[in-house]
């Protein structure tokens, strides 16, 4: 974290002109002005670690010694021997066909995404259209099962009342038996019967994605060969001008170890509150 101090002293230098008391010009009072620079500015904004914060090798953060972490010492040893303090990494590109590169690496890129992306979909429409067969031949087996439990209590009540020749009162118990039975299971039965439909309804709706998704797919498959195709005609003749190994040095990253700091071209790269700072002493022309 920024010490509260430092982020005072820089909000209140970054304001402006600071009016210092009064000075005689021509026997006229005029504003003292104090002129905040680019690097005085820059040095309010340094990131300054508590104590308590920064890691500190060897010691715990209560400050009590603990063991090494590192596996193989003598390996920790040899690395911070070849390891430099300050790690550079050059920044550049190439000027000449940067653009025109970077335009049929992206069509290429995103023909290649295409692909992914159709095949994706594909992949989910089977996977649906799997699930969907599924509950359906569960919803048949319900309907089979709930259908011959029906049926059997049926026939179990007609052979209880008499049969094909019921009297008139095993008729009437025939009638409030059944009439039981089909409160029970003609319900269910409806019920699944309509699931039946819907899923069936949505098979036919996968089945037609499907085929649509296979067709697409067809298309987009083609568009990335001529993508490819146009691509590499495109990189070929950039290259046949001679002007690959062209480049020009944007700058150069660095990263500071023992500090866990970052610098571009030497300017710090700040975090958000160090950037909010920044702006402001930018704004006052200061930067």
């Amino acid at each position: 974290m920024v010490r509260k101090v430092c982020l005072i002293a820089a909000a209140t230098l970054c304001l402006g002109n600071i009016s210092a008391g009064a000075q005689t010009v021509n026997g006229a009072a005029a504003p003292m002005v104090i002129t905040i620079t680019k690097l005085d500015c820059s040095r309010l904004i340094q990131y300054h670690p508590s104590a308590d914060v920064a890691y500190k090798p060897g010691v715990d953060v209560h400050g009590r010694p603990v063991v090494s972490a590192d596996a193989d010492p003598a390996a920790a040893a040899f690395a911070k021997k070849i390891l430099p303090d300050v790690l550079e990494i050059p920044i550049a590109i190439n000027p000449i066909n940067y653009g025109a590169r970077n335009v049929a690496n992206q069509q290429k890129a995103n023909a290649a995404t295409a692909v992914s992306q159709s095949t994706a979909n594909i992949a989910a429409a089977k996977a649906a259209g799997t699930s969907l067969a599924s509950q359906l031949s569960a919803l048949n087996s319900k309907l089979s099962s709930v259908t011959s439990t029906y049926n059997a209590q049926t026939a179990a009540n007609v052979a209880s009342t008499g049969g094909s020749k019921p009297t008139a009162a095993e008729t009437n118990i025939r009638a409030i038996r059944q009439k039981q039975i089909d409160s029970t299971y003609t319900p269910q039965i409806s019920s699944i019967n309509s699931q039946i439909t819907s899923t069936n309804t949505a098979i036919t709706a996968n089945t037609a994605t499907q085929t649509a998704l296979q067709t697409q797919d067809t298309t987009v498959r083609q568009t990335y060969t001529n993508t490819n195709i146009a691509t590499e005609g495109t990189l070929a003749g950039l290259s046949a001008q001679g002007l690959d190994a062209t480049q020009t040095k944007l700058g150069t990253v660095k990263y500071d170890i023992a500090h866990n700091t970052f610098t571009f071209n030497d300017q710090p790269m700040l975090s958000d509150d160090q950037s909010k700072l920044a702006e402001a002493c930018a704004r006052q022309g200061v930067k």
